[in-house]
């Protein structure tokens, strides 16, 4: 299967990318494809012109994601919690795009540097993903992040060693069942 692995922040010291390098790295030893896709790399401005309109070209990098998202059998969006919430750039990336994700498998990677995992920002998650058409499905929320995975993803919370081959299981299963017949 193909995973589109998005991560969402291009903040300066972020944590999050450790969370994604990982989910990524224990995909590949499943067998899995994986497209890492990272927001720091990329040119989103602020949400102009959109895939599913008229309204004149698409930014070049959104028009990439676009083949990504289309290639993809689930994307995992990897997200630390801001403010209550999920990064600006996320929201405004995946407001580029809507009838790509219809029915489109979802799951989800939350930090923070927090005890709560980023669970507020997963709850958004989940409604934006129903309102995207996509289907909302495995999680897994990451305390206190820099104290669960080191700089170079390397666990270093043998409590998360469990958790993290359970979401892989999870978003494995979650996502077989959801592709189409062929």
């Amino acid at each position: 299967m193909k995973f589109l692995n998005i991560v969402g922040t291009a903040r300066e010291g972020r944590k999050s990318v450790r969370a994604a390098k990982k989910v990524d790295e224990l995909l590949q030893e499943k067998g899995e494809e994986t497209f890492f896709y990272d927001l720091k790399e990329k040119e989103i401005p602020p949400v102009g012109n959109r895939t599913y309109t008229d309204e004149g070209p698409v930014p070049e990098d959104i028009q990439d994601l676009r083949e990504k998202v289309l290639e993809a059998d689930c994307i995992i969006l990897t997200v630390p919690e801001y403010n209550h919430s999920i990064p600006g750039i996320l929201k405004t990336t995946i407001d580029y795009m809507y009838p790509e994700y219809d029915e489109k498998p979802f799951a989800y990677v939350t930090v923070s540097g927090g005890g709560f995992g980023g669970v507020r920002a997963l709850s958004h998650l989940h409604d934006i993903t129903l309102e995207i058409g996509g289907q909302p499905g495995p999680s897994i929320q990451i305390s206190n992040i820099s104290k669960t995975l080191n700089e170079d993803a390397e666990i270093t919370d043998e409590a998360y060693r469990d958790r993290f081959n359970n979401f892989i299981e999870k978003v494995q299963e979650f996502t077989e069942k959801r592709k189409p017949v062929q």
